[in-house]
């Protein structure tokens, strides 16, 4: 989860962002992908308020009684990721804490290109567990919490780009889900 730079600029011009987004590529948005300048006065303002002000981006806000972020191995992830051989680079990720839902869509979009991978070796069973893993990870984590972020982000965002992205991300979320389900274990 970053501001929307050079290269995520380039990505909301495509042809699959108008499939995937399609209020904001048709609003006056797009035009202010231009230069670096709109961009920054368009997007960055809903991008802090979104990920830092108003809406928190971390499972552990939203699961802990206290509402507090928790960065060490009481973090609800730390397990799942030790257990699957993950490791979160919050440096990289600009992140407080390996919970935080840029990792955790990452973790999910891992699991996907593995699951792809899998299917391509003709293995039957490989594929079938991988599908377990992602699985596990969006009912023990993604989908305790991520829908509330999600639906928050909607209410709070000031642009079409921030309120179709969260759009985007709840609706993958919950249709992998329901694929994932209909799998034969």
């Amino acid at each position: 989860m970053r501001e929307v730079d050079d290269a995520f600029a380039e990505v909301l011009r495509s042809d699959f962002t108008k499939a995937l987004l399609p209020d904001f590529t048709a609003s006056d948005e797009v035009a202010r992908l231009a230069t670096a300048e709109s961009r920054a006065q368009t997007f960055d303002p809903d991008f802090a308020n979104l990920t830092m002000v108003n809406v928190v981006p971390y499972e552990s806000f939203y699961r802990r009684d206290d509402a507090m972020v928790e960065a060490g191995r009481a973090n609800p992830l730390a397990d799942f990721l030790a257990k699957w051989g993950f490791e979160a680079d919050l440096a990289a990720a600009r992140s407080l804490s390996m919970d935080h839902v840029g990792i955790e869509l990452e973790l999910m979009a891992v699991l996907a290109q593995k699951e792809a991978q899998a299917v391509a070796t003709g293995d039957a069973a490989y594929p079938r567990q991988v599908q377990r893993i992602e699985r596990a990870f969006l009912e023990e984590h993604l989908l305790r919490w991520a829908p509330v972020y999600f639906l928050a982000v909607q209410r709070n965002a000031k642009t079409a780009l921030y309120r179709d992205g969260a759009d985007a991300a709840l609706q993958f979320l919950l249709s992998d889900h329901e694929a994932l389900v209909k799998e034969p274990a």
